[in-house]
C-alpha cells in the first residue's frame, strides 16, 4: 500500500488549467489569470500547449501527520473515586490521569490516492481516499490503592474519503521551478478508524484485566480539513506541491465492555476527537 501510493504521488501531476506546453519564464509571467491560457498558446484544441482546459487529473499525495488536539484519556471525566470505592471493596484509593493525543500517539503518516476535475482554470472539485497511522506510546491512566496503571496505546489507523474545492491565484516567480501557484482548498468527508484499546495493561507490574482495557470503537466519523499550498511544473503534463494545513477528526464512541458505569477509571475514554496538522507532497498529473 506505501509503495503504491508513493509512487502515485511522486508521478506528480497536473491539469493544463495553468500549465502551457512547458514551463519556460516566458509563458509563466504572461498567464492570463481570466481565462487561464498563457500568451504563446496556440489554438489547435491541443490538451497540451492549446486552449483546451484539462478537465481530469489524477493525484497522490504522502507526508506525516502530527497530533495538535484532542484528548486520548479523559481523567477529568472518569467516575466519583468515592463511588468506585464504595462499589470495590479492596479500592481505597484512586487517582485518574488526563492525556492528549499529541502525547499518546508518535507522529503518523499519511497517504492519498484521487483525482480531481477542473470547473474551470483556477478551480477544482477533488475527491480523495486516505490511509492515515500512527504508533501508540505506553501510557499511565492513573493508580489504585497507589499502583499505576500502564499500557500500550494500540496503533492508530484511519482509512477516509473526503471532498474538497481548491481554488489556484495567480502563478508567482520562484527559484528552481520558475514559477510557483498557491491555492488553498477546504475539504469535507467521513473516516472510518480502527478501535483503540490498552494493550499489556499491567496494575502494579502485575496482569489487569487480562492484558487488556477497550477504549474505543471502530466506526465512521465525520472529517474536515482546510489546506494551503502551492504548486509547480515539473514535466509537460505534471507537477508537484507541497501543502499543509489543520485536519479535523470526529469523537469516536466510547467502549464500555472494560470501563462501565461503576468500575475503576471508567469514563476515562470520553474523548477520541482529534486535530491533526498534516504536511504532504502532492503529486498532479493531468489528462
Amino acid at each position: 500500500m506505501r509503495i503504491l501510493l508513493l509512487g502515485a504521488a511522486a508521478v506528480a501531476l497536473s491539469g493544463c488549467s495553468w500549465l502551457g506546453g512547458n514551463s519556460h519564464h516566458s509563458k509563466h509571467s504572461s498567464y492570463n489569470q481570466n481565462n487561464g491560457y498563457y500568451a504563446g498558446q496556440s489554438n489547435d484544441g491541443c490538451c497540451v500547449g492549446g486552449k483546451t482546459l484539462s478537465r481530469w487529473n489524477l493525484e497522490g499525495a504522502i507526508g506525516p501527520e502530527f497530533f495538535v488536539g484532542g484528548d486520548a484519556l479523559t481523567g477529568n471525566k472518569t467516575n466519583s473515586a468515592a463511588a468506585v470505592i464504595a462499589a470495590n471493596p479492596g479500592i481505597n484509593s484512586i487517582t485518574t490521569n488526563n492525556l492528549s493525543m499529541k502525547d499518546a500517539y508518535d507522529p503518523g503518516m499519511r497517504y492519498e490516492l484521487g483525482g480531481s476535475y477542473a470547473l474551470n482554470p483556477n478551480r477544482k472539485v477533488t475527491l480523495m481516499g486516505s490511509y492515515a497511522q500512527a504508533s501508540g506510546e505506553e501510557v499511565n491512566l492513573g493508580s489504585i490503592n497507589g499502583n499505576a496503571l500502564t499500557g500500550d496505546m494500540s496503533d492508530y489507523k484511519r482509512y477516509g474519503v473526503e471532498l474538497g474545492l481548491r481554488q489556484y491565484f495567480k502563478p508567482m516567480r520562484a527559484p528552481v521551478f520558475n514559477s510557483i501557484r498557491p491555492y488553498v482548498e477546504g475539504k469535507a468527508g467521513a473516516a472510518h478508524i480502527d478501535d483503540i484499546a490498552i494493550s499489556n495493561a499491567q496494575l502494579g507490574g502485575n496482569g489487569y484485566n487480562n492484558g487488556t482495557i477497550g477504549l474505543y470503537e471502530s466506526g465512521w466519523v465525520p472529517t474536515a480539513a482546510g489546506m494551503v499550498g502551492f504548486e509547480a511544473p515539473v514535466f509537460n503534463r505534471a507537477t508537484l506541491g507541497l501543502e499543509t494545513g489543520i485536519r479535523y477528526t470526529g469523537t469516536m464512541k466510547t467502549d464500555t465492555t472494560d470501563l462501565g458505569s461503576g468500575a475503576p477509571f471508567g469514563g476515562i475514554n470520553n474523548g477520541s476527537q482529534s486535530w491533526t496538522v498534516p504536511v504532504a507532497l502532492r503529486g498532479r498529473y493531468r489528462f
